[in-house]
């Protein structure tokens, strides 16, 4: 089901069209994730849980679409700039050192980020669906779900030379009430190959605890402000247990990749 077209923010902004997850309705994850004595009612699992629909806002007459800024071609050995506050670095020293939300400025417009996609180098992962608007999903036999996405452009969304400020308005803008203090500052690989990566890039995660009528799930974003993109990482599981063990799987299987420009 997919209805031609972008999306808003609330301000009447286009966001460019993405739904974390196998195509959700973002209508159906917005404002219900309320708190009652401490517990998230809520699951962000319905990530995961809605094959191949996705609902978009038409454009308005005479609204312009996005488009994405021409990459960088700086060469590899060159200094880059970067946000005020940190010194300039070759694409070596960016590549080979922790990629902190504090150091996102070393990502600039028109660079492109991306997955390293390990999931069925060995056995233990079935792919579900490849590269669709973006996303590639899995599934294993303890009947969990790990989804890889990357997204357009999210101008509206991003906070100026902030990259978890931006993230925190992309959760926020799935699900109001998923507050910044909600979320919890997580480290996924960052390199060209998951099994050789030589440093980490912080997400932002959000978990969710099992109930009966939704899985385990732990959602990890990162909206990088200088391209304005985002990449997402998902997975759901039946039990919080499994949870923990195949997010620490997925985690071997997964990096992501720094600009080569």
């Amino acid at each position: 089901m997919r209805a031609v077209g972008r999306r808003y923010s609330g301000n009447g902004a286009e966001v460019a069209p993405w739904i974390g997850g196998p195509g959700v309705d973002v209508r159906r994850i917005r404002g219900r994730g309320r708190r009652h004595g401490g517990a998230v009612l809520v699951s962000l699992a319905l990530l995961m849980t809605v094959p191949a629909c996705t609902i978009e806002v038409p454009l308005p007459p005479g609204a312009a679409t996005a488009t994405p800024s021409r990459p960088s071609t700086a060469p590899t050995g060159a200094a880059t700039g970067a946000a005020p506050g940190l010194p300039p670095l070759t694409r070596a020293q960016i590549s080979t050192e922790d990629m902190t939300f504090a150091r996102g400025g070393y990502i600039a417009e028109g660079e492109s980020v991306a997955f390293a996609d390990g999931m069925t180098r060995t056995e233990g992962w079935a792919l579900r669906t490849r590269a669709v608007d973006g996303e590639s999903v899995y599934e294993n036999g303890a009947g969990c779900r790990a989804s890889l996405r990357s997204t357009g452009l999210q101008t509206p969304l991003v906070v100026d030379g902030d990259d978890r400020a931006s993230t925190e308005a992309l959760f926020q803008f799935l699900d109001p009430s998923i507050l910044p203090g909600y979320l919890t500052t997580t480290t996924w690989s960052w390199g060209e190959d998951p099994a050789e990566a030589p440093a980490g890039i912080e997400f932002l995660t959000y978990l969710q605890p099992a109930t009966d009528a939704a899985p385990a799930s732990a959602v990890s974003l990162r909206l990088f402000h200088g391209p304005g993109t985002a990449l997402a990482i998902t997975v759901s599981c039946p039990s919080d247990e499994l949870l923990e063990a195949t997010v620490a799987d997925v985690r071997s299987r997964v990096s992501v990749v720094p600009p080569r420009s």
